[in-house]
């Protein structure tokens, strides 16, 4: 089932993709969590595979952040509690 809308998907087509440095710039989360195959499985973290390169799309992370926040907060530095 697709539950996306056509205008969500041409948008989708449309979009650039951007690289695990980037994409960690913009979430500012581990880069590593981008680039190790093992990470990026073990988070679901969506991704593309062109030839030997990892893609993203922006809008897909921003929808998988949203939906795993507790996940992510826990891997950003000084999350871990107690700064008070």
């Amino acid at each position: 089932m697709n539950n996306h809308t056509p205008s969500q998907e041409a948008l989708a087509e449309d979009e650039s993709m951007i690289d695990a440095r980037q994409a960690s710039f913009a979430l500012r989360l581990p880069y590593y969590w981008f680039a190790d195959p093992q990470m990026r499985a073990a988070k679901r973290i969506p991704h593309y595979l062109l030839s030997r390169m990892v893609r993203f799309r922006l809008s897909e992370l921003e929808v998988w952040y949203r939906q795993n926040g507790r996940v992510c907060q826990a891997g950003k530095p000084g999350t871990e509690g107690g700064d008070d």
